[in-house]
């Protein structure tokens, strides 16, 4: 979809929505680019046109938000729902059989139904940006979409910077509790963090990223994942006696995708990754590549949807 004019319609507007309306509003026309956002639609009804604060003028679901504005693109920055995927997946089929392009920042969709959407995309001649999904702003899938013309072999990284920064304060002498306690209340982990300490959001971002890098089509439920809820500072003892670090690592080579923990010695590119930073390390037939950055936080996911847009505009994806 090459266009420097786009309507857009936005599927949710919590911290991430708001922050890429502002990036759009500083950003877009000093790219040559008049992006403007026709319609909003949350759980609460639909927004028809574009205002800081969300203001419903009419009840209403995400397809006839569709209906209503007519976008040249649909970005989804709605929460994700494992269960099902909806109405992500809904909107994005529906979008896409018309040949309107979607950009994402939510996993669910594509953690359970790429293949599908994919070939929807691929179908009708659309588009689908999706790099905030895998470690926000930080170019993963955009990075692999420049690797064209070699074979990727083997991914692996740190993938959940919440897991990352618990065990990095256990490394530093906190129990597990401390630990879990002090990320929420730095905002580094959500009031239930679950879906982060039991490796199933790193699961779901494997899943996209062993997809897309690798050309294969798997669910998150083929993926083998298991968390740090157990981990005890006798194990962390353990490791640093060994002159190695416990990580949660994400791994996919061959058929096999794993979430697990695991130690990593300090020549490993992911042993000095702390805190809530992700590593992405791709061995593909030519050379080994490893990218390090955020892989959270509403600017960072904002900016990663905003980078799809840019490069959607101009042709690139």
């Amino acid at each position: 979809m090459k266009s420097s004019s786009l309507k857009v319609l936005l599927l949710g507007y919590g911290n991430v929505g708001k922050a890429l309306r502002r990036m759009i509003k500083e950003r877009a026309p000093s790219l040559g680019l008049n992006v403007t956002i026709e319609g909003v639609v949350t759980r609460r009804g639909i927004m028809l046109g574009d205002s800081e604060e969300f203001r419903k003028t009419r009840e209403g679901t995400p397809l006839d938000a569709l209906n209503l504005v007519n976008p040249d693109l649909v970005v989804d920055v709605s929460s994700a729902n494992y269960e099902t995927g909806e109405p992500s997946v809904s909107l994005y089929m529906e979008a896409l059989s018309r040949g309107t392009s979607v950009i994402t920042a939510n996993k669910a969709p594509l953690a359970l139904k790429y293949g599908d959407i994919m070939n929807q995309a691929r179908k009708h001649g659309a588009s689908i940006g999706f790099q905030a999904t895998v470690m926000s702003g930080t170019p993963s899938i955009n990075l692999i979409r420049l690797l064209q013309g070699s074979t990727i072999l083997k991914i692996r990284g740190i993938l959940n910077g919440t897991t990352n920064y618990i065990l990095t304060r256990m490394d530093q002498g906190l129990d597990y509790s401390q630990a879990l306690r002090e990320a929420q209340e730095k905002g580094y982990a959500e009031a239930n963090p679950e879906h982060d300490v039991n490796g199933f959001d790193a699961a779901a971002k494997l899943t996209i990223l062993t997809n897309f890098a690798m050309n294969r089509n798997i669910s998150i439920k083929d993926v083998d994942f298991s968390g740090i809820v157990n981990v005890t500072p006798s194990r962390i003892e353990e490791a640093k006696r060994r002159s190695r670090k416990l990580k949660l690592v994400a791994v996919s080579e061959g058929k096999t995708s794993r979430v697990s923990l695991t130690e990593v010695s300090p020549e490993d590119p992911l042993y000095h990754v702390d805190g809530v930073t992700n590593t992405l390390d791709i061995h593909s037939d030519i050379q080994e590549v490893v990218i390090t950055g955020p892989g959270a936080g509403p600017q960072n996911a904002a900016f990663g949807v905003f980078s799809d847009m840019v490069l959607m505009s101009r042709g690139l994806i």
